[in-house]
């Protein structure tokens, strides 16, 4: 049963590498996606072997969860932090841990996540709240009577940008994932250290 996991868990592994854009832009450590594919046969165990250690409760290195943040500008003579759109830039085989437990939680997304919900699962469109949006008011433009309705925007602005690491682990724990794929997840988002590259 062990070696098939970790069999499973190999093709994941590779299966995700190659599913990565070969020329997106790098990570702290220097290294695309393209290169690990172009030299697989040598890097690939080495790869596997760190990022099946993380998956199977080992630590991850804190050099493997360095993010650089990266400012690219909208407009051309920038004023304001508005204006520019963040990137972060990870290392490869941090995306790797993190792409094969995203991997393993798509499958529940359906269930846990509302209809409502027009992010983040497949099959689904963020536009779709713009026409129920529109249905919203186009009814209550045309509702005639004695009792009153008001509709209330709400400023949602990258909302997922200010999650509580406590929250997101107890409403894991309480959704009924195992406690260890919610320490991996955990380590995962917790980990990050940050630095900023300007020009």
């Amino acid at each position: 049963m062990i070696s098939q996991n970790l069999t499973l868990l190999r093709r994941w592994n590779v299966r995700v590498l190659f599913m990565m854009g070969a020329n997106k832009a790098p990570g702290p450590d220097g290294f695309t996606a393209g290169f690990l594919q172009y030299h697989w046969d040598t890097l690939g165990p080495s790869i596997t072997a760190a990022v099946l250690d993380f998956l199977n409760g080992g630590t991850m290195p804190e050099a493997i969860n360095q993010t650089t943040i990266v400012l690219i500008p909208k407009v051309k003579n920038p004023q304001d932090i508005k204006q520019f759109r963040l990137i972060s830039l990870c290392n490869v085989i941090y995306k790797l841990c993190s792409k094969v437990l995203a991997n393993r939680l798509r499958g529940f997304l359906d269930d846990i996540i509302s209809e409502e919900q027009s992010a983040s699962v497949p099959g689904r469109l963020i536009i779709d709240n713009i026409l129920i949006a529109y249905e919203c008011t186009h009814y209550l433009k045309r509702k005639k009577g004695k009792t009153g309705a008001c509709a209330i925007k709400l400023g949602m602005t990258k909302a997922y940008d200010r999650v509580e690491w406590n929250y997101l682990e107890g409403m894991m724990l309480r959704l009924g994932f195992h406690e260890s794929l919610v320490s991996l997840t955990m380590r995962c988002v917790t980990s990050v250290s940050f630095s900023n590259t300007w020009n």
